[in-house]
């Protein structure tokens, strides 16, 4: 085939784009950026007769062989960048609304109610956690639950349009929790409830339309209340936060882009001017530092980067999702887990503060009988239900 005719081009530019991959894979001749998330690299597998005939051979090698394609990172970020642009679409169970406002699956699914559990299993929860309440304020301690802010409960404006036709809301985890724990009066603060009212008159993001969790600047919002809740309930006075300057910079930073980055496409998915106030905690000997331990998932892990444990704690502890450990002198990394022994009972009773934050999408975890609630209820009333 003559490479002049136009036939003869078009074949060697297929042929080209085909062997690319097969040398990049052989010779690594570019370095392909990592894509992001939690990706699952399927290792090589070795031929057998036994494997070969029931199939599974063919099965493992395939996802080898699918993983170890040359420039496979830039194909799917072009794969991606293609979809979203075409159907709107995005990987990693992420939802495309209006506006540019990227949101996850399970967290419309809980405010649309799919995910709602049942009323005996929550005021059963709750009933315990009453119970620790209760326990730990006769020892001296302070145990409030907060409700961190979901997204979608701030925005249901901006969720995609197949969503908002399914007829609104029906019965959720969140409604059900925050209804049960007023009746059995328990301390709780209800951030979510809080972001909603402020939806409309705050001057800066509470939430951005790339990111899944609150702002920097909500984050902080939510400190001050936090360290205000803990000095009324034990009549302390605690270091607080002061903000002394609001900068908007023209890059967003992480984990204001969370669900973007997730999405592995090429192009920025919007653009948008995210406060990152500058501010301290005014620490000083007069201020009393109360040993917290904070409990939950990403939300309450987020203070750890804005450093409110470091500065209004002592001794403070973070169990995320009641399982992994982080501590003073390991803020960034845990070095001890729960289910491995470690002894979270004599922290607890050690600390002054117990305080339990959990997203609503999170929320039907903790009625688990292995859950923070119900491993606690054990340890202070063993043998009951």
């Amino acid at each position: 085939m003559e490479l002049k005719t136009t036939k003869g081009r078009l074949f060697s530019f297929l042929l080209m784009i085909i062997l690319l991959p097969l040398l990049q894979n052989a010779f690594n001749v570019i370095e392909s950026g990592p894509l992001a998330g939690t990706m699952v690299s399927h290792p090589n597998v070795q031929f057998t007769p036994a494997t070969w005939w029931d199939g599974s051979y063919q099965e493992k090698k395939t996802l080898h062989v699918n993983d170890s394609v040359g420039f496979r990172p830039d194909l799917v970020r072009i794969t991606n960048q293609i979809n979203y642009w075409v159907f709107k679409t995005l990987p990693n169970d992420i939802y495309v609304g209006k506006n540019g406002y990227l949101f996850m699956k399970d967290y419309v699914n809980e405010y649309e109610g799919r995910s709602f559990s049942n009323d005996v299993g929550i005021r059963a929860t709750l009933i315990k956690l009453k119970l620790i309440q209760d326990t730990l304020e006769r020892m001296g301690k302070t145990c409030v639950f907060i409700y961190a802010p979901g997204k979608v409960y701030s925005m249901p404006e901006n969720m995609p349009w197949s969503v908002q036709r399914s007829g609104g809301p029906k019965i959720r985890n969140y409604d059900v929790f925050k209804r049960i724990g007023d009746s059995l009066k328990i301390r709780q603060l209800d951030m979510n409830a809080l972001f909603m009212a402020m939806k409309d008159t705050s001057k800066e993001l509470l939430f951005t339309r790339q990111g899944i969790h609150w702002s920097l600047y909500g984050s902080l919002l939510a400190s001050d209340t936090v360290i205000k809740y803990i000095e009324r309930e034990r009549n302390i006075k605690m270091p607080h936060l002061v903000i002394t300057k609001l900068c908007h910079p023209d890059e967003i930073k992480h984990p204001d882009n969370d669900l973007a980055q997730l999405s592995n496409v090429i192009f920025p998915i919007a653009k948008e001017k995210v406060c990152y106030p500058e501010f301290h905690y005014d620490t000083d000997s007069t201020k009393t530092k109360p040993k917290i331990i904070f409990i939950g998932d990403s939300f309450g892990g987020q203070w750890i980067a804005n450093e409110l444990p470091q500065n209004v704690s002592t001794d403070w502890e973070f169990w995320f999702y009641f399982n992994w450990v982080w501590d003073q002198q390991h803020p960034t990394k845990s070095e001890f887990t729960i289910s491995t022994g470690y002894d979270w009972q004599k922290r607890m009773l050690g600390a002054d503060c117990l305080i339990l934050i959990y997203n609503p999408v999170n929320l039907i975890g903790i009625t688990n009988e292995d859950g923070v609630i119900g491993e606690i209820y054990k340890y202070f009333f063993p043998g009951k239900k």
